[in-house]
């Protein structure tokens, strides 16, 4: 079971729509492209060095745009969340299963019930793909993916700037410091009440709340890019309560019994566990073992998701199959970079489950009709992957290349432009990617008579 992911701003007045990459848009005065969140990526810090190009003006313009449009809202904290975890503890992480509802017609109860009733009176039944609205009502979760993205633009605005210290960077600190570390509004390092069951059988976290803090992946991104360009609003002891509270949250996730069921899933949620295991090893410094969990999935867990023709049985036989298919591929790709990033002598995306790869995945989810399943406001889900494969694969015959551009998606308009423009992948990965310069010289091909890249 997958989280539905409403992932609205809370004072903000356009909602995002419930369900994991399900997106709604609304409109920046200053943004080249609307805002979207996207389920994960890995950001190579190195892409944060620059050079930045004429044709990542629009790119750039759309990171500073969602970094203030993110800024105007943050910061963020579990404990500002209306209701309390059963452990009675304000700092305690919280969210409800999504695909859960109340069943009160055996309760016998004689007046109504209030709802704070009925989720400790009342049985659960799950009804895979339909969000129960409550599920907004303890909003961490909601919480915790703006966070995300506001780590992740605010260093890459800050790149931008080329300077020590700048508005950024000072509220990346100040995001972090508060969800993390300060003592009034840190949070606890664990998801024992994540998508925890309601109902009177236990009040208690599942495995599959552990995917709530997949966007670990964000965050080390935007953490390792004020490393790297040596922020003066990054300091030693920020640095050491983070990897501290990391530490302690990487434990949570290898002994606890929710986090171990996560790790032996064989669909999303084992990918996605992955990657925000990875995330963790990379901030503590912890490469080795980031190298050993990545290798372990290309050579485990990823052989066994995707067929021959590139389908994802386990993510086709969802209630919302386009949706989920592309779900996992992001936890593929984000995957694919985090392992690029700690061992660069890796050819994971070459990796090959049943003769096929990310790209065979990508490319069969190409030919998939959204609206055969009844699927609505899911087609972007897929540019990014697509992005993706084209800036790492080459598109030596142009298919990707006019599969956005038919789509009318304003590709380079879009934030993630930044990190997959194929002279900038080329750039993180020279000399580490086996296949990095035929694979630029190829996107660079098939892109550049429709994007004016040069």
């Amino acid at each position: 079971m997958v989280s539905g992911n409403a992932c609205s701003l809370p004072t903000m007045s356009a909602t995002f729509l419930a369900a994991f990459m399900t997106f709604s848009v609304f409109s920046l005065a200053t943004a080249t492209n609307p805002f979207i969140t996207y389920p994960n990526d890995f950001v190579d810090p190195q892409v944060a060095l620059g050079p930045f190009g004429s044709s990542l003006q629009g790119a750039q313009d759309t990171v500073v745009a969602w970094a203030e449009e993110m800024n105007s809202h943050g910061p963020w904290s579990v404990t500002f969340k209306p209701v309390v975890a059963p452990s009675g503890d304000k700092h305690d992480y919280m969210s409800w299963a999504p695909y859960q509802w109340p069943d009160c017609s055996k309760v016998g109860n004689k007046t109504a019930l209030s709802p704070a009733q009925m989720r400790k009176t009342c049985p659960y039944v799950f009804r895979d793909g339909e969000v129960n609205p409550d599920r907004n009502i303890p909003d961490d979760f909601q919480s915790f993916f703006n966070l995300s993205d506001a780590v992740l633009y605010n260093a890459l605005a800050f790149s931008f700037q080329n300077q020590s210290s700048t508005v950024y960077s000072q509220n990346v600190v100040k995001f972090v410091k508060t969800w993390f570390l300060d003592s009034d509004t840190k949070m606890n390092p664990n998801l024992n009440f994540a998508q925890m069951n309601l109902g009177p059988s236990g009040q208690s976290g599942t495995f599959t709340g552990v995917l709530d803090l997949r966007m670990l992946a964000k965050i080390a991104s935007g953490v390792l890019i004020l490393r790297k360009r040596a922020s003066s609003d990054w300091t030693k002891d920020v640095d050491s309560q983070f990897v501290s509270w990391c530490r302690q949250y990487i434990t949570w996730l290898q002994t606890a019994p929710p986090a171990k069921q996560a790790a032996a899933a064989t669909n999303n949620h084992g990918t996605f566990y992955v990657n925000q295991l990875m995330s963790l090893m990379v901030l503590v410094g912890d490469n080795a073992g980031a190298t050993t969990l990545g290798r372990k999935y290309f050579g485990g867990l990823f052989k066994t998701q995707i067929a021959a023709n590139g389908e994802q049985p386990m993510e086709a036989s969802r209630s919302r199959p386009f949706h989920y298919r592309n779900f996992n591929i992001a936890g593929m790709i984000t995957n694919a970079r985090l392992l690029k990033y700690v061992d660069p002598t890796s050819n994971d995306w070459n990796t090959t489950s049943n003769g096929a790869t990310i790209q065979t995945a990508v490319d069969f989810v190409m030919t998939v009709n959204p609206a055969k399943t009844q699927e609505t406001n899911v087609t972007v889900e897929i540019y990014p992957n697509v992005a993706a494969v084209a800036a790492t694969y080459g598109d030596p015959s142009g298919k990707y290349s006019k599969f956005l551009s038919s789509s009318g998606f304003p590709y380079m308009d879009d934030a993630f432009w930044v990190w997959d423009h194929p002279k900038t992948l080329a750039s993180a990965n020279a000399g580490a990617n086996t296949h990095s310069n035929a694979a630029f010289l190829a996107v660079k091909a098939g892109w550049q008579s429709l994007f004016g890249v040069c």
